[in-house]
């Protein structure tokens, strides 16, 4: 299916024809509605020939009866479209908005994944809003067309050149704004996220004194998105009042016509006025449609933004697979930076089996964090496959293999919500039995020696914490995140800098999970600067500038090190980024 020059993907398309019964009864609506609308042209024919002419008093009271039932009946109609139109955008709503925050949640790099409810909500309004309604009632402009034709032939070549004219307003008005529209709305797009972040970042921001350069520069990003959308607005605003001067004008130029038509006995007095209402009434929803071309337009913006959330997305249902025994294998990993920078990870691979305990380290910037990302599938790779007992990751079910596999982010990355909550990946919120993934809350935060920690917070484990574990120290939240990646036993745990921000305390119970997590068959892969949390470690990766160093098991890594004298030994210091 095509719409608006775009490939629809079955998902999309399968969501409007789930309304399908909400548009069909609009429709119709809108076609009684339509013809209800002649009612006014009707009575006033009917006054100015019978009850103007024979002074019928009782007929004009009759008249005047039926025409009140009629408009009640088509404001009765018109106000039951609108609320089929808004059911029609909340069951939109309903079969979508899930989807695609998930298809977003899936999407590795890139792309416009951050706007993508907000380009949802622009679809949907226009969907089920004013740009929907004037569609509708645009082919009933015919049936004006051939009422004025059997008033007088004359009267319908008026309204057809007239409804000509606007419609040539509403292709012009397109064509001047089409670019305009788009430039604006991506720029406005990144302007709202960088605001965001921004605001995020607001402590950072402060503390660093660069609240007044950062605002001037956003402020600067912004009139640029606000320059273009006011070139565009201007422009379409001009053929919107051009295109009213031109319906009133032909309302008044019907009626003239009409009234010279009379005169001529071409026509009797009553079609005068009628004339003038059905030439405003065939035009009115050629000018809405002009009005409503801007939220059209960015309609067919978003509406390609989601087509391309789709076509990027990951289909198909994986095959269901047992729980993994943990052995994990990479090979060849290549992932490209920037256009024309070297690439972040060259040819890169690495092997874990059950009860091993990985490590990898090097200097800042050597790729670390990144290959991490890379192996819980956080990020896809350019070229290079990574393995799950045996299989490759794109066949596993993304969400299921999840739930085997323990994660410590450098930054910790904890989420709005309690303690507990995101200890247990908010498993409640999948419906989960609470009493189970309680238990699993108390022995995960137990294993990764956290739980006296935890009770000892104002309010425990239902303690609230923001975006990135705001409400804790950095070191709490690094051990609370500990805790998330113990979560359930998984069989493969990827710790990423997990002792960056510990004290000796912290550092041991780390250790002591480690050996916990290996003593229960668990594959360990742990990159790391500080030395003490690599100790044992079975086998060691020394990557450099995005490319393997050395590799092998730990006892030879060491020695080659040694043997080479400081180039790329394993730094002790503390690192921002891998």
């Amino acid at each position: 299916m095509r719409l608006f020059g775009l490939e629809i993907p079955p998902e999309l398309e399968a969501a409007g024809r789930a309304c399908g019964e909400h548009l069909r009864l609009a429709a119709w609506l809108s076609a009684l509605i339509n013809i209800l609308y002649l009612a006014p042209t009707l009575f006033m024919m009917q006054v100015y020939d019978r009850v103007v002419t024979t002074g019928g008093i009782l007929t004009l009271v009759w008249l005047t009866i039926v025409v009140a039932f009629a408009l009640g009946t088509l404001a009765a109609l018109d106000g039951i479209r609108s609320r089929i139109m808004i059911r029609a955008g909340l069951r939109l709503d309903k079969l979508l908005s899930r989807d695609i925050l998930d298809h977003a949640l899936r999407m590795a790099r890139g792309g416009r994944a951050p706007q993508v409810m907000r380009d949802f909500d622009t679809v949907r309004q226009a969907f089920s809003g004013p740009p929907a309604i004037a569609l509708m009632d645009i082919p009933w402009t015919p049936v004006y067309v051939l009422v004025a034709f059997l008033l007088h032939w004359v009267l319908g070549v008026a309204v057809i050149i007239g409804a000509a004219v606007l419609l040539g307003i509403t292709i012009l008005n397109e064509r001047a704004t089409r670019e305009a529209t788009k430039a604006a709305t991506r720029t406005l797009s990144m302007s709202y996220g960088e605001q965001e972040r921004l605001v995020a970042q607001a402590e950072l921001v402060r503390s660093q004194g660069m609240r007044r350069a950062l605002v001037a520069r956003h402020v600067d990003r912004r009139g640029q998105g606000l320059g273009l959308t006011s070139s565009h607005q201007f422009a379409s605003g001009s053929y919107s009042s051009v295109a009213k001067f031109w319906r009133l004008f032909l309302q008044s130029f019907a009626l003239g016509l009409g009234a010279y038509l009379a005169v001529e006995r071409e026509i009797s007095s009553g079609a005068i006025i009628a004339a003038s209402v059905l030439m405003g009434r065939a035009l009115q929803p050629i000018e809405l449609l002009v009005g409503a071309w801007k939220p059209m337009i960015d309609a067919r913006e978003s509406l390609s933004n989601l087509v391309e959330l789709y076509s990027g997305a990951v289909r198909g249902k994986a095959f269901p697979l047992p729980a993994p025994a943990g052995r994990i294998e990479a090979r060849q990993i290549t992932l490209w930076g920037a256009k024309g920078a070297p690439p972040i990870l060259a040819n890169v691979g690495i092997q874990a089996d059950p009860g091993e305990l990985v490590g990898i380290t090097g200097p800042s910037g050597a790729g670390k964090s990144t290959l991490m990302r890379v192996l819980v599938g956080a990020l896809t790779p350019d070229s290079g496959e990574i393995r799950v007992d045996g299989s490759e990751l794109r066949d596993w079910d993304q969400e299921l293999l999840a739930e085997h596999i323990g994660y410590l982010p450098q930054d910790c990355a904890l989420l709005p919500g309690t303690v507990a909550e995101n200890i247990a990946r908010f498993s409640a919120a999948r419906g989960e039995d609470p009493d189970e993934v309680n238990r699993k809350v108390i022995e995960a935060a137990t294993a990764a020696g956290v739980h006296t920690l935890v009770t000892h917070l104002p309010d425990g484990y239902n303690h609230m914490v923001g975006w990135g574990g705001e409400g804790l120290s950095y070191g709490q939240r690094q051990r609370v995140a500990l805790a998330r990646a113990l979560y359930g036993n998984p069989s493969i745990l990827v710790l990423d800098e997990p002792n960056a921000a510990l004290d000796a305390e912290g550092e041991a119970a780390l250790i002591s999970s480690i050996s916990g997590a290996r003593a229960r068959g668990a594959t360990v892969i742990v990159a790391a600067h500080r030395v003490a949390v690599l100790a044992a470690a079975t086998k060691l990766l020394v990557l450099v500038a995005g490319r393997v160093q050395h590799w092998g098991p730990a006892e030879e890594v060491r020695q080659r090190l040694q043997v080479r004298g400081p180039e790329p030994r394993i730094a002790e210091q503390r690192a921002s980024n891998g």
